[in-house]
């Protein structure tokens, strides 16, 4: 069944031009203004407007504020040959599908709607098989057997008061794993604080850690806890770890050795009860044959030690966090969901940048397709648009294919790798029916 679409302008070239390039394809009707259009859209329901920004009594934006305050769900392309920065952006958050600034090519426009009828296949197709959504309401998501079994050392790592070392890639959810050290520990109703020593400068991360007393420099004019009596009776993370001065390294191997601290200009010592958790995504054992690390801190810090794997080694892990990003952060409710195409493009993909890449990833993905529903591959900016999206099959193939699925032609349609309408239209040219 063909597209209804509305071509909304008051130039009558304008409007005849786009109705003729595209009623091969979709089933068009045009409006000769916008209270025309206005009218039109009152008795009859399309599924796309194309709309001249310009036009007298009532403009191309004020309508789209009129239709979509009403709930008419079409999607609305907004075009004009008085463009401007402002207009794009303010067309777009008042719910434009697309903006297009004459002149432009019938193809781009198109284009647009074909990409629109994808993203609208494939949600048909996420509804029809949605197995891979997730009830998880933690950040921590285990499918694969080398993440379940890092939770299994953490549960008996949890309950002890032992210092912690966490190793991994950046990204790979050093904290996440933290915190949830502390959130199954004795110690879950006191205090967890998380502090990046790299993100401190390394003349300021000593009164951070230990704190200072009054007049010990210039500035110092009260007294000031650290991180260390902060996290007193609760947990203490320090990320990053494997880049400490080693002057700094001196003096917290004699806290954990002596548990007490002595705050920067102070002379007295202040007992401590915390719990430690350490990360790093460096190769502390390299740093200690280059002299850059402490053999004896080292030890200290490895009493209990926890691997984190990349991401890539944990590639049932991708679409169950993919999805959880998706909740994490919908707006309005409104949960998108992931075309079988981005699944694929996504679980292809090794994450570099690891978990915190994924949820960048989506989080782009969202903004480029929360009015449509779906996520397609495009959205993501990591996979190449196949090829057979952009050329046009030949007759032999189509029959072939037709031959091969025994006619069905959602099948033929993925083995081309092309949408259906896309499918249909190639059917079409060649007389095959």
């Amino acid at each position: 069944m063909k597209l209804k679409v509305l071509v909304v302008d008051d130039d009558k070239n304008s409007r005849e031009i786009i109705k003729m390039g595209l009623q091969k394809d979709y089933d068009v009707k045009v409006a000769y203004d916008g209270i025309h259009a206005y009218d039109i859209l009152k008795k009859e329901k399309f599924d796309v407007i194309i709309c001249d920004f310009v036009m007298n009594e009532l403009d191309g934006l004020e309508l789209l504020r009129r239709i979509k305050s009403e709930g008419n769900d079409a999607i609305f392309i907004l075009i004009t040959a008085f463009g401007t920065s402002e207009l794009t952006i303010k067309s777009i958050q008042e719910g434009a599908y697309e903006y297009l600034s004459k002149p432009f090519k019938i193809k781009d426009l198109k284009r647009i709607i074909e990409n629109y009828e994808k993203r609208q296949e494939a949600a048909i197709s996420v509804e029809n098989n949605n197995n891979t959504e997730t009830e998880n309401k933690d950040e921590i998501i285990a499918n694969s057997p080398s993440f379940v079994q890092i939770l299994k050392e953490l549960a008996k790592i949890a309950k002890s008061d032992m210092p912690v070392l966490i190793l991994g890639e950046s990204g790979t959810g050093k904290e996440v794993i933290a915190n949830l050290i502390h959130k199954y520990s004795n110690r879950k109703n006191n205090e967890f604080f998380a502090v990046n020593c790299n993100a401190i400068p390394a003349s300021l991360l000593e009164s951070e850690l230990f704190g200072y007393e009054k007049g010990s420099f210039t500035g110092a004019d009260k007294d000031k806890k650290g991180y260390f009596e902060l996290a007193n009776n609760g947990t203490l993370f320090l990320d990053e770890i494997g880049d400490l001065e080693l002057d700094i390294q001196v003096k917290l191997l004699r806290v954990l050795q002596e548990n007490t601290i002595r705050r920067v200009g102070g002379k007295k010592e202040i007992k401590l009860n915390v719990r430690y958790v350490f990360a790093t995504n460096v190769n502390l054992e390299n740093k200690v044959k280059d002299g850059k690390f402490r053999k004896d801190l080292y030890f200290r810090l490895k009493v209990a030690e926890i691997k984190l794997p990349p991401l890539r080694e944990r590639k049932s892990d991708i679409l169950p966090l993919a999805n959880y990003f998706l909740k994490k952060y919908a707006e309005g409710g409104e949960i998108l969901k992931l075309s079988k195409e981005a699944e694929k493009c996504l679980l292809k993909y090794d994450f570099p940048g690891n978990i915190r890449e994924l949820e960048n990833v989506i989080r782009n993905a969202i903004v480029k397709a929360k009015d449509s529903g779906v996520i397609l591959k495009t959205d993501l900016n990591l996979c190449p648009i196949d090829k057979a999206e952009n050329v046009l099959v030949d007759k032999n193939a189509l029959i072939k294919a037709l031959d091969d699925y025994n006619g069905n032609k959602v099948k033929v349609a993925e083995a081309l790798g092309i949408s259906r309408s896309t499918l249909y239209r190639m059917l079409d040219r060649h007389g095959i029916k």
